[in-house]
Formats: C-alpha cells, sequence, structure tokens
C-alpha cells in the first residue's frame, strides 16, 4: 500500500483524521474517474440501512446499499467484477461501473443461485463529485491521503472499520487516530 501525491483513477482517497466534513469524516473513496473534467468516485465505508432489495424485486438476500456520497443520492450506483457487462466503464483494478442492467440483474441472480465465484457487487446511492480542481484544492489543504494499488482492502467487500482499518495499516501517526474518538472534544 502506498501512498502518492496524484489523484488517478483507481487509486483510493482516504480522509485526514481531522477533517471538518460530515459526510467525508473518516470516509475512505474509491476513485472512478479524475480528468480535466473533474473527479468522481464512491465512499465504500458509509453504510446505509438499505439493502438492494429494497429497490429492485429480483434482489434477494441482504445485500447492504452504501452511500456513495452526497451527489445524487436518488440515484443507485454498483461497482462489480463483471467484465464483460456491455456498457460497463472499467475504473481500475478489475473493477466495473453500471453497465446493461438488465443482464447485470439476470448476472446476479444466476451467481447467487449457482455460488460462482464472481465479486459480489457493491451498490451505492449517489456517488462523490469534485469538480475540475476541487480535489486538487483539497489536497493542498491536506484534506486525504492517496492510495495507490494494491490495497490492503478489497474495494467490493470494504465495510464501515475500512477507514480504522487503513489508519492502522499506514502506522505511525495515523494509527493513533484508528481509535480515537471522531471529535477529539468529546474525549
Amino acid at each position: 500500500m502506498e501512498q502518492t501525491n496524484t489523484p488517478k483513477k483507481g487509486c483510493i482517497l482516504v480522509s485526514k483524521p481531522l477533517i471538518n466534513d460530515g459526510f467525508f469524516e473518516q470516509s475512505v473513496v474509491y476513485l472512478t474517474a479524475h480528468d480535466a473534467e473533474g473527479s468522481l468516485g464512491f465512499t465504500l465505508n458509509k453504510v446505509s440501512s438499505l439493502i438492494a432489495q429494497d429497490f429492485i424485486d429480483e434482489f434477494s438476500g441482504r445485500d447492504t446499499i452504501f452511500y456513495g456520497g452526497p451527489v445524487e443520492q436518488d440515484a443507485l450506483f454498483y461497482l462489480h467484477g463483471y467484465d464483460k457487462l456491455p456498457g460497463a466503464v472499467e475504473v481500475g483494478n478489475s473493477l466495473y461501473l453500471g453497465g446493461d442492467f438488465e443482464l447485470f440483474k439476470v448476472l446476479y441472480a444466476e451467481q447467487k443461485e449457482l455460488s460462482m465465484p464472481l465479486p459480489q457487487p457493491k451498490f451505492f446511492l449517489g456517488y462523490s463529485g469534485w469538480s475540475p480542481g476541487q480535489l486538487e484544492e483539497e489536497l493542498r489543504s491536506d484534506t486525504w491521503i492517496i492510495l495507490e494499488p494494491p490495497f490492503n482492502i478489497d474495494p467490493l467487500s470494504a465495510t464501515s472499520d475500512a477507514w480504522r482499518t487503513l489508519m492502522k495499516q499506514m502506522g505511525g501517526k495515523y494509527a493513533l487516530w484508528a481509535n480515537a474518538p471522531s471529535d477529539p472534544l468529546l474525549n
């Protein structure tokens, strides 16, 4: 797990311990796009109380929906490892965003029934977005740590403890923050 100063598609953004932002506090964001038009990603560790079946009748089980970010929180997005899904966009590290949703539902149901070894998809409400130059400004303000792959967490299976896990793995001053309360004044 290597830190870098340059954001790019396929990296992870880890919020610094004292970020003063309600949504991004203790967040881990998988960056799916970064170019002249801005940046886009999905927060991997903000768990909602919703499940995929709440939105799509064909889905069964308890697939958790995560809050992907503060933008378009009424839209459902999904990251997955189905490399042959038409319309899916490769977003780094053998992960794909979206694609033919009707076919996805069929593939998803089949892999559930057959216990196929396909990666479990991850569902999000909303996304994290930055206008051109906005993420770079936040980086200059020392808001984020950028991690390049390979990561010590799997973006598709990261849970609510991903931020603490990464802080501990980075060690040093970050490990100290891993178990600290989000508001040190409440300690």
